[in-house]
């Protein structure tokens, strides 16, 4: 379990290594049990629309989820107690913790639909996400803190204010705040860091962002062909039961024809099933039932067909609706055309600033003994010889 995080104190002592160990199992077994149950964004998007989220991707309005047992949310309490203490990381002096790092973990674990039993590859890989996540965030926050930028209680308020409606009462507020082990203190703060990061990233990523119309334009012109709108034909059909080569069955299309043309209405739909024929809504599928789609379009929406003979049955229909193929345009598309190319350049913008950030500031990763351990075990899997070979290497750069 010990690989998992990967982060924890340094020049720990055995005692505490093995305390460490104990603290990051209980958080793996317990914490990703249940907060893997929620869902979040591990950045906020600045304009959505959407509520608010905590840096750890927590939306503004609590999520149902399977509510742990006593027991567990004691373990779980005083897992993420522990884990408040353990600092992985130093952002220009500001300190990530490792439950910070666990709860958005969650978040991501939860996004892509994973399990508690994912192997520990894919939850290292989680992890480094996480933190170089966290690591963004807080130089995006510091950012926003360093411009002036602020967010007006009465926002907060909203956001508390919704997550107690969402709750239900006051008292299943409480307890989303004992399962989520935030103060309502800490939420209000989180809820505060959240809103000051959505304008942050709205003002220097989603802002900057330009879609070129020569380039949508031109993916336009290269799928044209997959913008086009099909062909759609709807009616109600009455098909019968009966052979097609019979005199009688012949008869009894005419006398089902005829009590639907006596129908002020002409509605199918009013006919007595017999047996010998049912009632449909049915969209005629393009390239197939040619006859009855051939005969579809010789009527006007609201008109009521003759007998039609296909291949293995009669048929009377009525047109519900129709629209010809069509080529979408241009302006039809660019919407979704233009979203393609956004994310993608929202995203090379975010990793840009994200450099510009990391410049110049100070940024820390504290290592843990298993990270230690691992190199050491990496050092004493060398071959004699290879170790040879590098401290020559070593002496001659000397």
């Amino acid at each position: 379990m010990k690989k998992i995080f990967g982060y924890g104190k340094k020049s720990v002592s055995d005692r505490d290594s093995r305390k460490q160990r104990v603290i990051i199992a209980i958080i793996v077994s317990v914490l990703l049990s249940f907060a893997i149950c929620t869902t979040g964004n591990a950045f906020p998007r600045g304009g959505s629309g959407k509520a608010p989220q905590t840096e750890t991707g927590q939306t503004t309005q609590p999520a149902q989820q399977p509510q742990p047992s006593q027991e567990e949310l004691e373990k779980m309490k005083k897992g993420m107690e522990e884990a408040k203490k353990i600092v992985v990381a130093k952002v220009n002096g500001a300190n990530i913790t490792m439950a910070i790092v666990v709860m958005l973990m969650n978040r991501i674990a939860s996004n892509r639909q994973l399990t508690p039993s994912m192997p520990p590859e894919e939850v290292a890989k989680i992890n480094k996400e996480a933190l170089s996540k966290l690591i963004l965030q807080e130089l995006a926050y510091q950012k926003a803190k360093a411009e002036g930028l602020k967010v007006e209680t009465k926002n907060i308020d909203e956001a508390i204010s919704n997550f107690k409606a969402n709750a239900g009462a006051e008292e299943e507020y409480k307890k989303f705040l004992e399962a989520q082990q935030v103060t309502e203190e800490e939420l209000r703060a989180q809820i505060e860091r959240s809103l000051l990061l959505q304008r942050i990233f709205a003002k220097e990523v989603y802002g900057k962002v330009v879609v070129p119309e020569a380039e949508v334009r031109k993916e336009y012109e290269k799928l044209k062909d997959r913008y086009i709108k099909p062909e759609k034909i709807v009616v109600i059909d009455v098909i019968f039961l009966i052979k097609t080569d019979s005199e009688d069955s012949i008869k009894k299309t005419k006398e089902v024809l005829k009590k639907i043309n006596d129908d002020k209405d002409k509605d199918p739909w009013k006919l007595i099933l017999d047996g010998t024929f049912i009632v449909r809504d049915f969209e005629i599928p393009k390239d197939k039932d040619k006859e009855l789609s051939e005969e579809a379009k010789k009527l006007k929406v609201g008109e009521l067909s003759g007998v039609i003979k296909t291949s293995d049955s009669f048929h009377i229909i009525k047109l519900k609706e129709y629209s010809p193929e069509k080529q979408l345009t241009f302006e039809e598309v660019r919407g979704s055309l233009e979203g393609k190319f956004r994310a993608a350049a929202q995203q090379k913008r975010l990793e840009e600033w994200g450099e510009e950030l990391k410049k110049e500031a100070k940024i820390e990763i504290i290592e843990t003994e298993s990270s230690k351990q691992k190199t050491e075990d990496k050092e004493s899997a060398q071959k004699p010889e290879d170790k040879e070979k590098i401290k020559d290497t070593e002496d001659k750069k000397q």
